[in-house]
């Protein structure tokens, strides 16, 4: 198995540059961890050492203006074990699209993300793959890079605007080892308008999800400008089912807004300020117990502030944090990058979650509401990577 994996990816490496001209690069992501956490069920926490890296391969086509390829997949440690005694890397293929410009038109295809919306850590509207989640990795350099398979056409409408149809077509599944091709009527699809309101760049999309048999409606609306510094807001909502209408809506509807400034100190030192806030409004304003299903997530306000200071341009130092104000709980991350050698980085972050054990974060999460795969780090962590891209 391993052996032809390994062939497979060197026979693709080997036959990219006969087709076509473009930049061949190699990325290796290597971290150690030290964590404080707690197997699943235990009721004593431990300090624990981990080892965890990625190594990506990516291939962008150039030469031809009119057409961008992209081709990315990575191999993940942890390996995913497939038999006993027998692991292999996770391969992931991150990436694989076509963007092509015609006189009147441009067309995307492939396995890519579409940006609708503003927002790094919050985005109400990105309603294709949702960006409202507070368990986030922040020692990223991207905080949300999921993509999917789509195809999307941009019709230009004058300079600063345009018209955009997007479709993805429904997830296959696998049965008994094979790939089983998702039913026709669970396709997803959708539409927005982009354009500017004077000096504000504005949008309004609508997204209909049918990918789980489900039909959900997800409209929203995203007005960007600057105002000294740069603002955006964006506003969503998730219809669906034959209920109360009224209240779905309430449920559903989750609003977000940032800023973002860049001071610059010297001709090299800079400190640029985030700060962005999700509100679902008609949620909980109180903090509550935990229920039956386990940590409340239902709180309607979280804040994302954001400090980074450039030094130079090898040197950076960056503090980050997810807070959930109405159960005082967060998230906190401070780290820093330093690029010695030319696409070797040297990284160290520090991580610390404070709350109590049925808060949104927890330094200490209680024993029967600690869930595998739910808390990305119980209480706190402490990464050293390298990263080499050649």
């Amino acid at each position: 198995m391993v052996k032809r994996i390994l062939l497979l990816s060197a026979a693709v490496l080997l036959s990219i540059p006969v087709f076509a001209d473009g930049e061949l690069s190699m990325e290796l992501n290597l971290q150690n961890l030290i964590l404080w956490t707690r197997t699943e069920g235990s009721a004593a926490p431990y300090w624990g050492w981990s080892t965890a890296g990625s190594s990506a391969l990516s291939f962008k086509s150039s030469g031809n203006k009119n057409v961008k390829a992209d081709l990315a997949f990575s191999f993940v440690y942890p390996e995913q074990q497939i038999a006993a005694g027998v692991a292999v890397p996770l391969l992931k293929l991150d990436r694989a699209y076509v963007k092509s410009r015609f006189p009147g038109f441009r067309i995307t295809a492939g396995k890519t993300r579409i940006g609708w919306g503003d927002g790094f850590v919050f985005n109400s509207a990105d309603v294709i793959f949702g960006s409202t989640d507070p368990l986030v990795d922040l020692t990223a350099t991207e905080i949300r890079t999921e993509t999917r398979w789509l195809a999307s056409l941009n019709i230009p409408i004058e300079r600063f605007s345009f018209f955009e149809i997007t479709a993805a077509p429904p997830a296959m599944s696998m049965n008994g080892g094979l790939p089983q091709i998702g039913k026709m009527e669970n396709f997803s699809a959708g539409g927005r308008i982009y354009g500017k309101i004077g000096e504000i760049k504005s949008e309004a999309g609508y997204w209909f999800d049918n990918s789980e048999g489900k039909l959900i409606h997800k409209p929203y609306i995203a007005l960007q400008g600057n105002l000294i510094s740069d603002w955006y807001l964006n506003a969503s909502a998730s219809l669906a089912g034959t209920g109360d209408f009224e209240q779905i809506f309430k449920d559903s509807l989750n609003i977000s807004g940032g800023l973002f400034h860049i001071i610059s100190i010297n001709s090299i030192s800079s400190l640029s300020l985030r700060f962005e806030t999700l509100c679902r409004p008609f949620l909980s304003w109180s903090e509550q117990p935990a229920g039956t299903g386990g940590i409340r997530r239902d709180y309607a306000l979280l804040l994302y502030p954001e400090l980074n200071y450039k030094a130079d341009d090898s040197l950076s130092l960056y503090l980050r944090s997810v807070v959930s104000p109405l159960d005082i709980s967060a998230m906190l991350t401070a780290g820093t990058s330093w690029n010695i050698f030319e696409g070797y980085t040297l990284s160290f972050a520090a991580v610390v979650n404070i709350g109590d054990g049925d808060d949104v974060f927890s330094f200490s999460r209680s024993a029967s509401l600690w869930q595998t795969g739910t808390d990305i780090i119980d209480g706190s962590a402490f990464v050293i990577g390298i990263n080499f891209i050649y």
